[in-house]
């Protein structure tokens, strides 16, 4: 991979571990059913040109849009809304590996050897130190909504490979038109005072709901595919394992987050057995990673 590539690859991670930065930033006006489905009214607006598919495809991609943008990006946007320690929670996502691992062997049929095991073995025993460090126990709600969340990335993962190949912003697209009305309804049932919230928030609010939509899910996702059309899966997606990394340096700079021992042990054994599960499937470009 060339130098210039290697860039590439490292800036996307860049703007995906940003996005839990901005997120915070953001739901600080926002309440989180209506940031989410703020951002994905904008996606859809986007991305209308990209709608079109075939009949056979409608079916499957209205329940990819149930599950990734009406589940997976919910439980996301509350998990950020509730946590005190943005790190914590950035680590724990990448348990949508080991997920989808385990959902590929379930659903699809696949084969898991016992080295796959191990590595989600350690993965898992990587979330739970962090989940029962002490220290962590007020970020409990967060850590389960984010849980929730990797839990329906990986399902909406394995829906996206039975797809077939399709361009990205298609799948996008159609999230956002499927999630877009469902969580502002939603928002409209169980959040309150829209109208001022919309009126009261900053630039710099609407700048971070912004950028939590265009720069992780346009951006980002359009280079990742850039490098995959020009590099075997193998090289790209380990990449993958530096944005957990950046929203860490991020909170601690911006956030005022702090480390602890539970999260520096659990999160280096998180990363390892995602880092171990990826050596020996290079195939896995988890769901959230894409949208």
């Amino acid at each position: 991979m060339t130098l210039l590539h290697t860039s590439v690859a490292v800036l996307i991670n860049l703007l995906w571990g940003s996005m839990f930065i901005a997120a915070v930033i953001g739901l600080r006006e926002f309440p989180p059913i209506l940031f989410t489905g703020i951002r994905f009214g904008l996606l859809a607006i986007l991305l209308v040109g990209f709608l079109r598919v075939p009949r056979s495809l409608t079916i499957p991609l209205l329940k990819i849009g149930l599950v990734m943008g009406a589940g997976m990006y919910l439980a996301l946007y509350m998990s950020v809304a509730l946590a005190e320690n943005t790190a914590s929670i950035a680590v724990f996502s990448k348990l949508e590996v080991p997920f989808a691992l385990l959902l590929s062997v379930i659903v699809l049929g696949e084969q898991i050897g016992p080295r796959r095991i191990a590595g989600v073995s350690i993965a898992i025993i990587g979330a739970a130190i962090i989940t029962f460090d002490p220290s962590a126990f007020s970020d409990l709600p967060a850590l389960i909504w984010m849980a929730v969340s990797c839990a329906f990335s990986a399902f909406g993962f394995i829906q996206i490979r039975q797809l077939g190949k399709i361009h990205p912003f298609t799948i996008v697209g159609w999230i956002s038109v499927v999630s877009a009305p469902i969580l502002l309804t939603t928002s409209l049932i169980f959040e309150d005072n829209h109208l001022q919230v919309i009126r009261d928030a900053t630039w710099v609010g609407w700048s971070a709901l912004v950028y939590t939509g265009i720069m992780s899910s346009v951006v980002a996702n359009s280079a990742l595919y850039y490098l995959l059309q020009r590099y075997p899966i193998n090289l790209v997606t380990p990449f993958s394992l530096l944005s957990p990394i950046f929203a860490v340096i991020g909170g601690l700079l911006f956030l005022d987050d702090a480390l602890n021992l539970g999260l520096i042990i659990g999160g280096s054994l998180v990363l390892f057995g995602v880092t171990w599960i990826n050596r020996r499937n290079n195939t896995i470009v988890t769901a959230k990673d894409q949208i």
